[in-house]
């Protein structure tokens, strides 16, 4: 009974069902400190939940991690290296990466491990592959002709 009566109460609050969920598991000493490991459990259930979601509405075709790249095959820029590339400081600098070369160099993995580490630190992305953005951008200027008078 107790816990359908939390459950109605988070629902009213707008709370996720974690905190029903984490309310048997937290162990605290004071009503405080129990209250504040439920809250922050809360927290980071929200964390997780909107970084999945950003990884979702990204749109990759697979996920691809730096884990997996190998870097030998790359020729980096001068003052760019892998850690700042994986720790996204291009996007703090304001500063885009173009990236070119043969089939299977690693081009779409590189662009899917970036892209995945942004939305890692809660930043909005996009994927497009080249012939869908191209796509894309067709149907648009089509559709600003048709709505232009």
């Amino acid at each position: 009974m107790l816990v359908s009566d939390i459950a109605v109460c988070c629902k009213k609050l707008r709370l996720s069902r974690n905190i029903v969920e984490m309310a048997d598991k937290i162990q605290a000493d004071t009503h405080q400190e129990y209250l504040l490991k439920l809250l922050q459990s809360e927290i980071v259930h929200r964390e997780k939940v909107r970084k999945d979601k950003l990884l979702k509405k990204a749109g990759f075709y697979t996920l691809k991690t730096f884990e997996d790249f190998i870097f030998d095959e790359v020729t980096l820029p001068s003052g760019i290296t892998p850690d700042y590339l994986r720790e996204c400081k291009f996007l703090e600098n304001k500063n885009n990466i173009v990236m070119y070369g043969n089939v299977g160099t690693g081009k779409t993995h590189l662009s899917i491990a970036l892209g995945v580490e942004a939305c890692k630190k809660g930043i909005e992305v996009r994927f497009y592959r080249t012939s869908a953005l191209v796509n894309k951008l067709a149907e648009l200027k089509k559709l600003e002709h048709y709505l232009s008078f």
